[in-house]
């Protein structure tokens, strides 16, 4: 059951709920990691604490399979082979990602790492932050991925199946295995470079700036 399990961290917010919500209804059992309290009770309570079209009548259905539950226990990761980071970005005045607080993050993390694990960071980050990332976790678990949301909010069920998922690497379990994974929930799969699939966000985030 360890390869079929998932923790996403931010797993309460827009992005990593609906995630979770996905992965768990096609077999995987999700652990939603959260800091809001007030999120986890309605997760697990089968109300969803935003507009997501369709999640809430699916979040009803996993609960009852025992597929999916939130927490706020970061020591959960360990149950789980896959572990997808989620967390918000906040931004500056300028709109530049804030990202002290999301590198210090892993160093948190990597106290529940193995080498077993597979870390895939989904979030909006600079060049060159998941090396620095990696340096931080290696001498506990290599295998790192960099696979980008690129999710219109309230969408999100309708359009991880259409979207082509980005998937980047250090390593080459790192890449299989994210690939594997996503492939459950994606119809197509662009394997690319890390520093490419960073460039990929950030040029996503910049056009979607724009036309709003």
């Amino acid at each position: 059951m360890f390869n079929k399990s998932i923790s996403i961290i931010g797993g309460a917010g827009h992005v990593g709920a609906p995630l979770g919500l996905a992965f768990s209804s096609k077999g995987y059992k999700v652990t939603l990691i959260d800091k809001n309290i007030k999120n986890i009770k309605k997760i697990n309570n089968g109300k969803m604490p935003f507009l997501e079209e369709g999640c809430e009548k699916l979040l009803k259905k996993m609960i009852l399979k025992k597929r999916i539950f939130a927490s706020s226990d970061l020591s959960k990761v360990r149950s789980s082979k896959y572990i997808i980071i989620c967390l918000g970005t906040p931004v500056n005045k300028k709109f530049n990602p804030i990202l002290n607080n999301f590198v210090n993050f892993f160093y948190l993390l990597k106290k529940y790492l193995s080498k077993k694990h597979v870390v895939i960071i989904r979030s909006s980050i600079f060049l060159g932050i998941s090396n620095k990332v990696f340096q931080i976790i290696k001498n506990k678990c290599k295998n790192l991925s960099y696979c980008p949301e690129r999710i219109a909010q309230g969408k999100s069920l309708k359009e991880l199946p259409k979207l082509a998922q980005i998937v980047s690497g250090k390593n080459k379990k790192a890449i299989l295995d994210s690939g594997r994974i996503f492939r459950k929930i994606s119809k197509k799969i662009i394997y690319t470079e890390i520093t490419e699939a960073e460039l990929i966000k950030l040029f996503s985030n910049a056009y979607r700036y724009i036309n709003f």
